[in-house]
């Protein structure tokens, strides 16, 4: 071997990931035979991989921080996102999506030899690894199939004049450097003045639009890769390489065999057991299985099983005429596995808080509570320190002149499987809601398919919020009341579905209500997905627009309330008297189904009015986790009559509006009335009154009545509108009414 083929190849990886693939280390170790193998990572990575017995006196640790101390680098991300932090700790996992990819670069500038390899660690080799083609002796640049535009959105601002410029990608789960040409490319980013700071991990972070930050916006290899094809085009040959990214989900990594790598081996030259993968049901013994191995090749295999995917990566042959060319092409976003906030002023304007203090203004004296809140709000928007002061000022003379009886919202939300919604859920509280005024508390419901494990990941570096882990699935009404059982004082509760999205302000303008007098109980946001009570009907392509429809639509109004006499459990808020009073859900609901209409009746037994707040929309995925039960019709069914039992009556009948109510109640604006008419109404058959309620929200002037003969469906009606027992009660005779309402269903 020439000394130019002699270098080190360093494994970049964290503790978790190391103790994972150690038992396949020593296949890696013997495929590669250039030099010594350095394990980079935390101290820990070090003492895992030598107290192997297999390969500790086989490789070299390296802590990380001896290359670039991870601190410095977390403080230049913190400052940097400070804006989309608003006050809360940066997690260590966001860094280290950047922080990994520039320590591969750093070690250039101690590197002794003429290159050095970067080896991802949650792949293996399937053969021994050739990386110099033997007839000219050039190094190779392994090529693949795969597109991110925010990387070369940032390589084109570090480097000027750098863009894509071959069709396939240098994103190969390896790549060797030569060492000359990284400390070059180096110096290029570091001599770049436009960008701020000196070092060129510095310059790559101030690069990215904040906006973009929480997006993957840049790849070593990509850099390096079109670095080198523009500077240096004649130092290395370009080899087509591929892998089987997706191994996880086909082959374990304790069960993977030799015979399987050989067989492997035909087609790819590594397989990645890439983090969160786990061999899925319908794959297992599949790829493994000799009987197949004998009589198919491992392309053969995945190109049929790719033809199922709906997404992930697909491994792209140039001969492959059934994978489109734009596969794995994206615009940004890191793995479903970080949650990153979004900058809460993306859908409203810098000055947004100046709404929120001079509506405190005109409320204190009025109502101290909302004031507060508004003062809350306006300084959780504003990002000018000295107004913040401002505003503090104001909120703080408030409560030291004990003025204020407002609770903290605990925000509690059930996980069971499905880790997308948990974690897009979990991204828009941590954007969109001000961390002074809510805790957010996880229960997962015994999940299986990874999404436990991921949560209790984010939970250890997340002290700020509290997350339990239940082994069994408590149902719904069992899971949110265990997860209750760890709430602190001070705290109203909020029950949120992890199938939904939080606008900016539905949080505050839920408070707003909950506080908007002493006789409210409850309050419920408006969705989009829904029958009538409490619909928002819009609808558009991706939850995105659902967002920022939202923060157009949670704003002030003069009259943002609807009294219902239930509301859906999607997203309801109970004021902590409520909780305690009621003890939260009845679990004879469990697993799900109508244990929301319960709870609300259960509240309105107490005297307590239930509000929709029409300024507080929550995106609402809707049925994700029992659209997937087949005994759904049974469940409500069953549960109708636990509620005909317990209450007298069938809620679903008497206490929410049918289709026809609510379209009766929209045809009176078609009629010509509006907000400012003044008519007379009574409905007879009203129920609980939700149509009237419905009704006096959207023609607050109209002079309304209801007649319901089921004296047990009167005590739990709505108190806005007058209920009477028969027609002969009301204030005038039938005739005097300018509309009757009856026989709706």
């Amino acid at each position: 071997m020439a000394d130019s083929e002699h270098f080190s190849t360093l494994i970049v990886i964290t503790p978790k990931d190391c103790r994972r693939v150690l038992p396949l280390y020593p296949r890696l170790i013997k495929s590669i035979n250039y030099g010594e193998i350095c394990f980079v990572g935390t101290s820990e990575v070090g003492e895992i991989v030598k107290a192997d017995s297999l390969i500790g006196d086989k490789v070299k640790a390296i802590n990380e921080d001896d290359i670039i101390p991870f601190d410095e680098v977390h403080k230049c991300m913190s400052r940097k996102m400070e804006n989309l932090l608003a006050g809360r700790q940066l997690p260590r996992g966001v860094t280290g999506w950047y922080y990994q990819q520039f320590l591969k670069m750093q070690y250039a500038l101690t590197c002794p030899d003429k290159y050095y390899m970067v080896w991802d660690g949650d792949t293996i080799p399937c053969r021994e690894l050739v990386m110099f083609q033997e007839e000219s002796g050039k190094p190779y640049l392994d090529l693949k199939h795969e597109y991110h535009k925010e990387y070369f959105d940032t390589m084109a601002k570090i480097l000027p004049g750098f863009g894509k410029m071959i069709e396939r990608s240098f994103i190969s789960e390896h790549m060797l450097f030569c060492t000359d040409i990284m400390r070059q490319l180096i110096k290029d980013i570091e001599n770049n003045e436009s960008i701020q700071g000196t070092r060129f991990w510095e310059k790559i972070i101030n690069a990215i639009d904040d906006d973009k930050i929480q997006d993957s916006s840049f790849s070593e290899f990509e850099t390096y890769g079109t670095y080198v094809a523009l500077k240096y085009p004649t130092v290395y040959m370009l080899r087509d390489w591929h892998s089987f990214r997706q191994g996880g989900t086909f082959f374990s990594i304790d069960t993977i065999s030799d015979r399987d790598f050989e067989w492997l081996a035909k087609d790819f030259g590594a397989i990645s057991f890439e983090k969160g993968h786990e061999v899925r049901e319908d794959n297992k013994n599949l790829f493994d299985n000799p009987y197949y191995q004998e009589k198919l090749t491992p392309k053969q295999m995945l190109q049929a099983a790719q033809l199922e995917y709906q997404e992930g990566y697909k491994e792209v042959w140039t001969d492959d005429k059934t994978v489109c060319s734009n596969a794995n092409s994206t615009e940004g976003a890191f793995d479903s596995d970080d949650v990153v906030p979004e900058d809460r002023l993306k859908y409203l304007d810098n000055d947004t808080y100046l709404e929120y203090e001079k509506l405190g203004d005109k409320l204190v004296g009025k109502n101290d509570n909302q004031a507060f809140l508004c003062f809350e709000n306006a300084e959780f928007l504003c990002r000018d320190e000295k107004n913040k002061e401002i505003i503090r000022f104001k909120k703080d003379k408030l409560q030291t002149e004990g003025k204020v009886k407002v609770n903290k919202a605990a925000i509690v939300v059930l996980s069971y499987n499905n880790a997308f919604y948990i974690q897009r859920c979990i991204e828009s509280i941590y954007t969109n809601c001000n961390p002074d005024s809510c805790l957010l508390m996880i229960f997962d419901n015994g999940s299986s398919d990874g999404t436990r494990e991921w949560l209790s990941r984010w939970g250890e570096e997340h002290d700020e919020a509290i997350v339990i882990l239940n082994e069994d699935n408590l149902g719904f009404s069992g899971g949110n009341n265990a997860c209750c059982q760890y709430l602190p004082e001070g705290y109203d509760v909020f029950y949120l579905n992890n199938d939904t999205r939080i606008p900016p302000n539905a949080l505050f303008w839920m408070r707003m209500g909950l506080y908007s007098s002493e006789d409210v109980g409850g309050v419920g946001a408006v969705q989009n997905y829904a029958i009538t009570d409490q619909l928002e009907d819009v609808k558009f392509d991706i939850p995105e627009q659902y967002v920022e429809y939202g923060a157009k639509n949670n704003v002030y109004m003069d009259n943002p309330y609807e009294e219902q006499s239930v509301l859906c459990g999607f997203a309801m808020m109970i004021s902590r008297k409520m909780y305690e009073e009621t003890g939260g859900f009845d679990e004879q609901f469990n697993p799900g189904f109508l244990e929301d209409d319960d709870l609300s009746l259960n509240i309105r037994r107490l005297g307590k009015k239930l509000l929709v707040c029409h300024n507080a929309f929550v995106y609402h995925a809707g049925s994700q986790s029992f659209g997937k039960r087949d005994d759904v019709n049974e469940l409500f069914k069953k549960h109708r009559e636990i509620i005909k039992e317990k209450w007298g009556f069938d809620s679903r009948i008497f206490a929410a509006m049918s289709e026809n109510e609510l379209s009766f109640a929209r045809s009176l604006s078609e009629k010509g009335f509006d907000g400012n008419s003044e008519f007379s109404l009574v409905h007879l058959g009203c129920g609980c009154g939700n149509m009237l309620g419905h009704i006096h929200y959207l023609f607050p002037k109209a002079e309304l009545a209801g007649v319901e003969e089921l004296e047990g469906v009167r005590e739990y009606a709505i108190g806005c509108i007058a209920i009477y027992g028969s027609s002969d009660d009301l204030p005038k005779p039938l005739e005097k009414y300018d509309i009757v309402a009856k026989n709706l269903g």
